[in-house]
């Protein structure tokens, strides 16, 4: 890092009017049609997390959303027929492994997506020496979750990208990279696989060996197509050397809210393109039940109809494969209930046996037409078990507590209920 960009890193702000007077959201009342009532008590839509309605007591939860409190996804079987997200594979007919796609739809009537892809042959547990970001396309009616990779958009090292659009329509992309940096990060070089699978031998990302290590980044660059180009990235600033997991909203006034791993915090600014003053704080995660916190880490943020902040979280480390969500009026007090999870890991299947995933990571909402309804859910999976941590070294983790000798991985789309009358323009 230069000293120009540390000696601008923002100070931090427990201000709430400070942040949220940044936000002036202008968007108009649209429910959508409720169809599923649950049987527990609600005052109004706090008690539905704002994903459903209160009437007379009872949650009616809007489509993509289920449960007591419409606190679950409501998903449908997934069908191969329809697609099932990002399964590349090479020239030669081999699988390519990804991880994790941001989705959004495109002036151009398409989804476009933006996904972790892992180089030579590697799986997900060579992430940190071996991921590159690559766009995908999906534009058959009707295949609607199949995506065809395109081009490479930042080689090794880039990863877990998430997109958001301007209101100026730029696609502005945040992502973990070594851009500027000397070395790949971790080893210094990239390991290698075979049909998506790392050798035996590749590094985790608990066996990193460079002294001192190169950090782990967050940089933001736009462009005005989703093929871009892109610009230069810009440095977010961050404390210490981990990956922030940055996940963002822009506003009509061009204002910028940020959601990153719980122990960072948020970031907020009135311009989103003038990222070294973007300003970090600690939200107020009081009245999050039972243990008032936000619980684990890829958050995906977005806004609703009605201008209520929802985020979604992968569970955190590679043993839990589900998720949390929780919601906000003003982007600073977030309430939520960490005994419910919003997604797991067994998936229905419409032609096969339910499928059980040994990780679902990295999830993002996919949006209908508005932009605003959820239609689809993205995730970073593996299939293959184990695929996960272990409380000592065993035989096949390399000496550390990563158990996963089978670490090919995909980007699983499966949709949610109403996916049909929202999803195409």
């Amino acid at each position: 890092h230069t000293h120009t960009e540390r000696s601008k890193r923002p100070t931090m702000s427990n201000d709430p009017g400070a942040r949220t007077g940044l936000w002036l959201w202008a968007l108009a009342w649209a429910a959508a049609a409720a169809v599923h009532v649950s049987g527990g008590s609600c005052v109004d839509g706090s008690g539905c997390l704002y994903n459903g309605e209160c009437v007379q007591g009872s949650c009616q939860c809007y489509p993509a959303f289920r449960g007591s409190i419409c606190g679950k996804f409501n998903f449908v079987a997934s069908d191969g027929s329809l697609g099932r997200g990002l399964r590349s594979v090479d020239d030669r007919g081999l699988q390519v492994s990804s991880w994790g796609g941001s989705v959004l739809l495109g002036d151009d009537g398409r989804y476009h997506m933006w996904a972790a892809e892992m180089v030579n042959g590697t799986g997900i547990k060579a992430w940190i020496t071996n991921s590159q970001v690559v766009h995908a396309v999906a534009d058959d009616p009707s295949k609607p979750f199949h995506f065809t990779r395109q081009e490479v958009v930042w080689p090794v090292f880039a990863h877990e990208p998430t997109v958001s659009r301007a209101p100026t329509g730029e696609y502005v992309m945040f992502f973990t990279t070594n851009y500027g940096q000397k070395q790949i990060p971790c080893t210094g070089k990239s390991c290698f696989g075979f049909n998506g699978t790392s050798d035996p031998s590749c590094p985790n990302d608990q066996q990193c060996t460079l002294s001192p290590p190169e950090p782990l980044s967050t940089r933001m660059s736009y462009a005005k197509e989703p093929s871009g180009p892109w610009s230069e990235p810009v440095l977010v600033p961050s404390p210490g050397n981990v990956d922030t997991n940055l996940a963002c909203a822009i506003a009509k006034n061009e204002s910028i809210l940020c959601v990153a791993r719980p122990q960072i915090g948020m970031y907020s600014h009135t311009d989103w393109k003038d990222v070294l003053n973007y300003r970090r704080y600690m939200p107020d995660l009081s009245n999050i039940v039972p243990d008032k916190r936000m619980i684990g880490e890829d958050p995906m943020l977005w806004v609703d109809k009605t201008g209520v902040f929802h985020v979604v979280l992968h569970g955190g480390g590679w043993n839990a494969p589900f998720g949390y969500h929780y919601y906000s009026k003003d982007g600073y007090k977030w309430n939520g209930d960490n005994r419910v999870k919003v997604y797991e890991n067994i998936v229905e299947q419409a032609r096969d046996k339910p499928l059980n995933l040994s990780r679902r990571e990295r999830p993002h909402v996919v949006f209908g037409k508005d932009g605003a309804t959820p239609v689809a859910v993205s995730n970073g999976v593996t299939e293959a078990w184990p695929c996960t941590l272990v409380p000592k070294p065993v035989p096949g983790s390399n000496g550390t507590s990563i158990l996963c000798p089978k670490d090919y991985c995909y980007t699983f789309v499966q949709p949610l209920a109403g996916w049909k009358e929202n999803l195409w323009q």
